[in-house]
């Protein structure tokens, strides 16, 4: 099964948003930030850690860093890549990612082209991600109270078959911030054929957990 959760791929250390004009020994008040809210998360953070937990395996999702005040400046993900990229990110008027894609220096298209909708709250609802110019998946989430994901349903196509996940979270642990470090996530996936019989179907359990610092 692909990996769609938290539909941005991955390609080594890279640069999503440039650092802040003020230092961070400036700042005395912390606001939250899209970027914070997009990765559901609160507070002045440092950075996080995500992976997901498997038979005791464990496997990075991302890992992120953010400045003193709230924009982040490093991602890596893993997507058995290893090679810079180079990387374009388009913010609209309240400072959302809309827009982020990330080519291999000699390629002709994005890597990896990540297209963001947001609702009336600030949230992240629809994500489309394109991976090597035809491998796409979309993405549509909800969120609760909390900003933390609810529900999501993640689509793609192999082969002429629509692969269809419903995702439900379930979230076990919170720090002392009230950001989540641990949730379980059962997943309903199903292969589809174009006449919209179902050919495949299984459910899936998996963990995920977090490390973040603080400033």
């Amino acid at each position: 099964m692909k990996k769609m959760l938290f539909a941005l791929a991955a390609i080594g250390s890279l640069v999503l948003a440039g650092c802040s004009e003020k230092k961070a020994e400036e700042v005395v008040e912390f606001v939250d930030t899209s970027d914070l809210k997009m990765y559901e998360l609160t507070g002045n953070v440092k950075s996080v850690k995500a992976y997901t937990v498997k038979r005791g395996n464990e496997e990075l999702i991302y890992t992120l860093a953010f400045d003193a005040n709230g924009l982040a400046t490093t991602h890596k993900y893993d997507l058995d890549l290893d090679i810079d990229a180079n990387v374009n990110v388009e913010r609209n008027e309240k400072g959302e990612i809309t827009i982020y894609n990330a080519a291999l220096p000699d390629a002709k298209k994005a890597k990896v082209n990540v297209e963001y909708t947001y609702n009336e709250k600030g949230q992240a609802e629809k994500i489309v991600t394109v991976r090597d110019g035809w491998n796409k998946t979309t993405e549509k989430v909800k969120y609760d109270e909390q900003n933390n994901r609810l529900k999501a349903t993640a689509e793609s196509y192999e082969d002429d078959m629509r692969i269809v996940d419903d995702i439900t979270y379930n979230y076990k642990s919170y720090d002392e911030k009230g950001n989540w470090t641990e949730r379980e996530l059962t997943i309903r996936n199903r292969t589809i054929d174009w006449e919209g019989d179902v050919l495949h179907e299984q459910t899936i359990r998996k963990t995920e957990k977090r490390e973040i610092l603080y400033y």
